[in-house]
């Protein structure tokens, strides 16, 4: 049996950018429920999801948050065998991709730092209440055009293009190009010297190849049926793994938060249903709702 395949995001996340370029990649048949920027967002509040980050990915009554733990998903379950070329080093090449974004928040444009914007994001991102924003840009933008030199001449120096390895869209590709992508279109970084196809016209030629993101939308009402008519989609984990270093049984009230967020901000709160090296699962809301979290990054309390 087939389930439905829903992803959750809004069109400026980078991250949500990351994980439809993957799906779309990988030949997976999915749609997307839009969501606002910024807090709240009522179609995750009515699945009992408080988990404040973009995107989520529904696969039936599943719902995976978190895009390394998505990403894993697609490449592990989702994905059309040979699809995407996976290899050992995809690892490194996501660590380099996260610390570049983090590197640019600093492009953010001035306009659209609004006071909303700002007060929802400090929480997890306090470099959008620095006093001096504005001013770290040009730094930013020097920083910025240093990672693509070594996309230019060392990720893309060996091939014929457009990826890595010729004309075949890889995993570590993706690790490393969607956050370029995001700064050169979506913060304005292309519109600023020095970041024309002229300087980088490897990198341009990759963004430029990529395949569109184009699933169909689902509305709100739709999502919410659909969802909680489905079936669950996920084979484990079930029942808390021997020797987990959390000491809870399932069935115990848990709370999750991410680590790196203000301590107390976004909780989630659910009944744990059962963890593996990789995940912990808990139900949340009203409907039988699983949501998958990583290990890494979060912090799970008895409530």
């Amino acid at each position: 049996m087939s389930h439905p395949i829903i992803h959750f995001d809004y069109d400026f996340s980078p991250y949500g950018q990351k994980t439809k370029l993957l799906l779309t990649a990988s030949g997976v048949k999915y749609q997307k429920c839009d969501q606002p920027v910024v807090l709240p967002r009522p179609d995750l509040e009515a699945l009992g999801i408080t988990y404040r980050r973009i995107p989520l990915l529904a696969v039936g009554k599943d719902v995976y948050a978190d895009s390394s733990l998505i990403i894993d998903l697609i490449t592990s379950k989702l994905a059309t065998s040979g699809a995407v070329a996976t290899l050992p080093a995809d690892k490194p090449f996501e660590e380099w991709g996260n610390t570049v974004f983090r590197e640019m928040l600093g492009i953010i444009p001035p306009q659209a730092l609004t006071p909303e914007f700002v007060k929802d994001r400090e929480s997890i991102f306090p470099l959008v209440k620095r006093p001096d924003l504005k001013t770290l840009r040009p730094s930013t933008v020097a920083g910025f055009q240093s990672r693509c030199r070594q996309v230019e001449d060392t990720f893309l120096a060996n091939g014929s293009g457009p990826y890595m390895n010729g004309d075949k869209l890889s995993l570590a590709d993706i690790h490393f190009i969607w956050c370029l992508r995001w700064g050169m279109k979506d913060l304005g970084a292309a519109h600023e010297a020095g970041n024309g196809k002229d300087a980088f016209p490897k990198l341009w030629k990759m963004i430029e190849s990529l395949p569109p993101a184009e699933p169909g939308v689902l509305g709100s009402e739709e999502m919410l049926k659909t969802i909680k008519g489905s079936e669950y989609s996920a084979d484990g984990p079930t029942s808390v793994m021997k020797g987990d270093a959390l000491g809870l049984a399932a069935g115990t009230s848990v709370t999750v938060e991410s680590t790196d967020a203000k301590p107390g901000a976004h909780v989630q709160a659910g009944k744990l249903v059962g963890t593996s090296p990789s995940e912990v699962v808990l139900e949340v809301g009203n409907d039988g709702v699983r949501l998958h979290l990583p290990r890494i990054g979060y912090i799970v309390r008895a409530q």
